[in-house]
């Protein structure tokens, strides 16, 4: 890892050296002179990164760099007419008299025309960077914003891994290794909500609200906001920030873009891809497809799917396409960007199922599981946009979107039982082998119609209606398991050692869907008196949803019950258990919640102050019915409340370069649906249980900013922020006589505080970004705590345990080297992400959580144009293959010889995931 870093250390280190030289080069001709400055948007003052300056009758020319700086040498002294040009811009031409080095700086203004009715104006450029720190030095509320032109030129295709580049956010991960979920500011990925151009969509994930960001490709992103404090006129349930994925708008010119990549995976360099046929497995159960009278037979079930085969896999594919234009005289634009991805990721995984001493309270091996994971992953993306222009005051628009990821995996799972730690010795060294196969295909679909309209010079109105819908499909989940036995004689002798297939086979479906039907209006009156400048809003939005979630799960038992394995799934036989599935299993059930929320807002301007202000009253009906039999307790369960969410934003800016804004808000986070469904199932690493008589979790939020933007893309923020949280809600193990669940509960009161640095510096070719964030949060539970008491009998006791909120890391920092030559069209960036210690799973036992160890991910992005419409790109991902592992804090009381074979130090290893280095080469083409 350490030879990574330096290589790539020194390879940056030696492009700076080669581009310093360069800059300072001496003139090489007497009486020659150097021209430089900045070029620069005349009304925001926006660096033109890209824009062309050109000497008229000579081959010299520059472009602009990364703060819209540009530099000419060797002009020959006298008079000479500087023409200057970039996209979507007026272009210019001077007269200039040179007769020694000269700073001059040139603005240039939007290209603008009238047709009819219509004043068509080209829009600022909101894909740059420069756009970015606009908008968030002129945001009311604490945000972060990611460039459509961060996004393109970072080593991530998802918005997912995207998201990782904002200061106080980090990533849950997948299986596969690819980011999942946003942790923000130390807030659980619950905590948050994703939308979509400002509308919030319906989840896909069967469990949760929130919306899994790997299934969005990042190139249909225009660019990606943050918000860290909400408004009265946002959706008050996020505890931690929202999501908020602009997509690529209609273009003011033809616009054709085209990208091809490939890639591969280092995991498959060495070792063979793991798979089977997915043609041939059932997409739907034979209770779904025949009635719950229906009595399935072996007939129904085809066992092909469960034939695995090695290989070698396959390269990585990806293409992307937009395609937009503007008609009619400019009155109607349009937009059609499509994405597909094609990727085979892998991982090596070891983890350590561990128990708890009844004598000490101590953890300890109880089963060693080694893990090969080989995935495929087609992520698909269409999205469109047309918007009318019907005269300056009136606009529609027309959003449709559907987004697909499909997700194939194929799992080898070697189980060895150690039982170390009870005085038993080294354990049996049974072994199990478990062959798993996955397919899970998750949906949205999304189309809304806007409307913005300014119905007299001091009142707007804009309205949406929006229909969602998201899928999950997850059909004929099944794991065959062979376990390690004995052949014995007559006499009763062990004769040798053989592999014995497992008695029961599970084969379960699950399909859940979500529907949206939302609508929201708001209007703006606008009022001026002196120097007072004030806003008055009010606005509204209903929204119905429907979820619901179909379960089956057929149960086999093999026939006989002792079979030998013989190697191929296709020489065994089983009977059918139950032959009507799960009818009455508590995962099949229907659930609607009905929000109505309004607010009335206030923003006012005097002087330097900005303050915004108001109200928010969100009423949700939540209700619920399963199929569970009828004596089950939560089988229905229906809860109405209403919530009162009261925030104000104050921004004082005492000079144009410098903000001090401090906010509070009060939010909340509803359960999620599966959570108050009261079923049982084994899922991953324990069995799960749901818990019907969750909470809500609600919040006060404080935030504090300091900003200091000393050009338009250099920024410095420092900030703080300060929540106390009601009914936190965590998923723990909890015991249930001899079992132990994993269930979601309420937690008392947790508080959680932090400082955020944000630090951006751009200097001609050359560019650093860098944030650090410390959180600190604190929850109090009961935890259990066995020993023998003085008369050496096994008891436990509750005792109160202070730790911190589930995911959240102490320590999180970001830091991106950028190189620019605009002039020789290569562009180089390496990000590294360091994310720390944290919680990733809670133990009912005092002192067992498992951490996640700290990690730091590097990945490097290059690329290179060649001509005025192609480049080529280079994108490498873990670097460093860095790995995720997790351990227990062990106790000083802990005893070595529970595991001699291992160093344990002060921490118990109880998971380690490799991933090794993917990387992707490919092609873009351009015309705008």
């Amino acid at each position: 890892m350490r030879h990574k870093l330096i290589f790539c250390s020194l390879l940056l280190l030696l492009i700076i050296q080669f581009d310093v030289l360069s800059a300072t080069k001496e003139n090489d001709s007497p009486g020659n002179f150097t021209l430089r400055g900045k070029i620069y948007d005349n009304k925001t003052n926006e660096p033109l990164t890209g824009a062309t300056i050109v000497i008229a009758g000579t081959n010299l020319y520059s472009v602009a760099g990364l703060d819209g700086s540009y530099i000419l040498r060797n002009v020959p002294s006298g008079e000479h007419e500087v023409n200057i040009s970039f996209i979507s811009y007026e272009p210019v031409s001077e007269k200039i008299q040179l007769h020694g080095d000269e700073q001059r700086d040139f603005g240039l203004e939007t290209v603008s025309f009238t047709l009819g009715t219509v004043e068509v104006v080209t829009s600022r450029l909101t894909s740059t960077e420069a756009s970015a720190r606009a908008t968030e030095r002129n945001a009311m509320n604490v945000m972060n914003v990611i460039s459509a032109r961060e996004i393109d030129f970072s080593p991530d295709v998802t918005v997912a891994n995207v998201v990782q580049r904002v200061s106080g956010v980090s990533l849950e991960r997948s299986s596969s290794g690819d980011g999942q979920h946003a942790i923000v500011r130390g807030m659980d990925k619950r905590y948050n909500y994703t939308l979509v151009n400002g509308i919030k969509i319906p989840s896909p994930d069967p469990k949760n609200r929130y919306v899994p960001l790997d299934i969005f490709p990042s190139e249909l992103l225009d660019r990606l906001e943050v918000t860290k404090a909400l408004t009265p006129n946002m959706e008050g349930d996020a505890i931690g920030g929202v999501m908020d994925m602009k997509m690529k708008d209609a273009p003011d010119r033809f616009l054709l873009s085209v990208n091809l990549g490939s890639g591969y995976s280092q995991m498959f360099l060495d070792r063979d891809f793991l798979s089977f046929d997915k043609s041939v497995m059932a997409l739907k159960s034979p209770r779904r497809l025949y009635g719950t009278q229906y009595r399935a037979t072996i007939d129904d079930f085809s066992v092909d799917n469960l034939d695995f085969t090695s290989g070698t896999a396959p390269v990585n594919q990806t293409i992307g396409l937009a395609l937009g234009d503007r008609f009619y005289n400019g009155k109607l634009g349009w937009i059609l960007a499509g994405s597909y991805h094609n990727t085979y990721r892998g991982a090596n995984s070891l983890f350590f199922e561990t128990d708890v001493d009844r004598n000490t309270n101590n953890p300890f091996y109880d089963e060693v599981q080694m893990r090969q994971i080989s995935t495929r992953q087609m992520r698909a993306g269409v999205h469109s946009k047309i918007d009318y222009r019907i005269n300056n005051r009136n606009k529609i628009d027309l959003y449709n979107a559907l987004i697909s990821l499909t997700d194939i995996q194929a799992r080898n799972r070697i189980d060895t039982n150690l039982r170390i730690g009870r005085g038993q010795g080294p354990g049996t060294g049974r072994i199990a082998e478990r062959d798993r196969a996955r397919i899970r295909t998750q949906q949205i679909f999304n189309t809304t119609l806007q409307g913005n309209h300014e119905i007299i010079e001091t009142l707007t109105a804009n309205w949406s209606g929006v229909y969602s819908r998201a899928t999950n499909e997850e059909p004929d989940l099944t794991e065959v398991i062979r376990r390690s036995g004995t052949s014995r004689n007559a006499a009763g002798e062990i004769v040798k050692e053989i592999d014995l297939l497992d008695r029961d086979l599970n084969r379960r479906w699950v399909n859940n869907s979500d529907q949206d039907l939302a609508g929201y209006i708001n209007l703006t009156y606008y009022h001026d008196l002196g120097n007072l400048q004030t806003e008055y809003s009010v606005g509204g939005m209903y929204r119905a949803k429907e979820r619901t979630n179909f379960y089956d799960n057929y149960l086999f038992r093999a026939s006989p019950i002792y079979q030998q394995w013989e190697g191929s799934i296709f020489d065994h036989s089983w009977n059918l258990f139950n032959t009507q599935g799960t009818p009455t299993d508590p995962l099949n059930y229907e659930s609607y919640e009905n929000v109505l929320g309004y607010y009335a807002q206030l923003k006012a301007d005097i002087s330097n102050f900005q303050l915004l202000g108001g109200v928010r009253v969100e009423s949700t009906d939540f209700g619920w019915i399963s199929n569970a039999p009828p004596q089950t307790q939560g089988r229905t369960g229906s809860i109405s409340y209403q919530d009162i969410l009261p925030s104000v934003h104050l921004k004082y800016s005492p000079w144009g370069n410098t903000n001090f804004r401090t906010s509070y808000f009060r939010s909340l986070s509803r359960p999620n649906f599966y959570e108050v469904i009261p079923y049982e199932i084994n899922e991953g690493d324990y069995r799960e249980r749901g818990n019907p008589f969750l909470q809500r979790t609600t919040a006060d939020n404080f935030d504090f900013r300091y900003e200091y933007f000393p050009s338009q893309l250099d920024q410095i923020l420092i900030g703080a922020f300060y929540k106390t949280i009601q009914d936190p809600i965590e998923s723990a193990l909890q015991i249930s006589g001899q079992a132990i669940f994993l269930q979601p509960n309420n937690f008392g009161t947790a508080n959680n505080m932090g400082v955020e640095v944000d630090i951006a510096k751009y200097f001609r070719n050359f560019g650093i970004r860098a944030f650090y964030n410390f959180t600190d949060s604190r929850i109090t539970t009961t935890k259990i705590f066995r020993f023998r008491d003085e008369n050496g009998q096994l008891t436990s006791r509750e005792e109160l345990q202070t730790r911190p909120l589930q995911g959240q890391s102490r320590h999180i920092s970001n830091l991106s080297l950028l190189y620019k030559n605009q002039r020789n069209k290569l562009d180089i960036q390496l990000a590294m992400v360091y994310t720390g210690r944290r919680i990733i799973s809670v133990s009912p036992y005092l002192d067992n959580d498992i951490w996640q160890r700290g990690f730091t991910q590097l990945d490097l992005s290059v690329e290179k144009g060649f001509g005025n419409h192609i480049k080529v790109f280079v994108k490498v991902n873990n670097l460093l293959n860095t790995p995720m592992r997790a351990d227990i804090l062990l106790p000083n009381t802990f005893n070595q010889e529970q595991v001699p074979y291992l160093d344990v130090s002060d921490v118990l290893l109880v998971r380690e995931d490799f991933y090794k280095i993917n990387g992707s080469i490919g092609l873009k083409y351009n015309i705008q």
